[in-house]
């Protein structure tokens, strides 16, 4: 059954409760299931714009950046024109990776298995001790890359009809119009797997309910009373405000936009984050930091709350998702007041997927 949509229109003389106001959650089967894990991969992930990389580490020809993402393993290189190419770093001949994961620079792109070699076009120019064979009509796999100040977003596009990245983006941009992003400089990255659905650690970021019970740190700098979440359904983005106290460290605006991509914004920098499904129970979490001076103290405030608040969001998400599974819980509520984005996020799901 769908949930039921947020309204505070009152029936006639008929009192309007809390719970007739809230929203259902998602099935609790959702956050588990295989086949409907597989569909989210190919229905949300395959046709979304994707924040891969920053565009600094994409400068000269033969640079490159590969990751995977919820199961494909992509690249981006500059080919020698000086332009952006996205592949799927798979060989066309028996599935063989052409570069390791990361970031660094190659004249072309030689499979690591039996050495078909392709240009960084993704075209194939030889293929090695095969004999006579025509190269003309085989390339790899493309994906479409874009950049937005200094990012680069990719599309698997496995339906062939996405947007452009900038509209796909929509008044995202404008909200994000207040600060310098493209002159941060790329920092440090920090990884963490986590053992719950993506969506769990989805509905978790979205809200703010919880700071005052899972966050004691956090609760001190911000005022939690006056938490607010803001949804633009249009191009689906969500922005959460809480005033903050004297000396606090998370100054700056948190906004995340779907399916899976945060940028929290700072005066001197900015973090991206991305949750990334990697199995229907395991999420990998990644962090992506720049700041204006491109250094950074391991130290620093900002990485130091960071990292108290993800052990801390780590240990409540892997928890709600052991009780996802242990069959007692089937759907909740969401509070029409704290978890609007959770509702909007659950929201986008089910119209993506069903």
């Amino acid at each position: 059954m769908p949930p039921a949509p947020y309204t505070t229109n009152r029936m006639d003389d008929e009192p309007v409760t809390l719970m007739r106001m809230a929203a259902t959650t998602l099935p609790s089967s959702w956050y588990g299931d295989a086949s409907r894990h597989e569909r989210e991969r190919r229905r949300i992930f395959g046709r979304e714009w994707l924040f891969f990389s920053f565009a600094d580490h994409l400068r000269a020809p033969g640079d490159y950046v590969a990751t995977d993402i919820a199961g494909w393993n992509l690249l981006v290189a500059v080919d020698d024109d000086g332009q952006l190419r996205g592949h799927h770093n798979v060989c066309r001949h028996r599935a063989g990776p052409l570069v390791e994961p990361g970031n660094g620079h190659v004249p072309s792109l030689v499979c690591r298995y039996h050495g078909w070699a392709y240009g960084l076009d993704g075209g194939l120019r030889s293929a090695r001790d095969f004999g006579e064979f025509d190269c003309t009509e085989i390339a790899l796999v493309p994906i479409r890359v874009a950049t937005w100040r200094g990012l680069v977003f990719v599309n698997v596009d496995l339906d062939g009809d996405a947007p452009s990245l900038l509209d796909a983006l929509g008044s995202f941009v404008d909200a994000c119009s207040a600060f310098a992003i493209e002159r941060f400089v790329p920092a440090i990255e920090r990884t963490h797997v986590i053992e719950c659905n993506w969506k769990t650690y989805a509905d978790n970021y979205l809200e703010g309910y919880h700071v005052p019970l899972v966050h004691p740190g956090l609760n001190k700098e911000i005022d939690a009373k006056r938490y607010r979440v803001d949804v633009e359904e249009q191009h689906r983005w969500v922005e959460q405000h809480a005033p903050a106290r004297d000396g606090a460290v998370n100054l700056g605006r948190w906004l995340w936009r779907w399916p899976n991509f945060a940028l929290n914004l700072y005066p001197d920098g900015i973090n991206v984050e991305r949750f990334e499904p990697i199995g229907p129970r395991r999420t990998r979490l990644r962090y992506s930091y720049a700041f204006a001076s491109g250094q950074v103290d391991p130290d620093t405030d900002i990485l130091r709350v960071s990292s108290e608040v993800t052990t801390e969001d780590v240990a409540i998400c892997e928890a709600v998702q052991r009780n996802l599974d242990s069959g007692v819980y089937d759907e909740g509520w969401l509070s029409p007041r704290h978890e609007r984005g959770v509702a909007a996020f659950q929201r986008w799901i089910r119209a993506a997927v069903d």
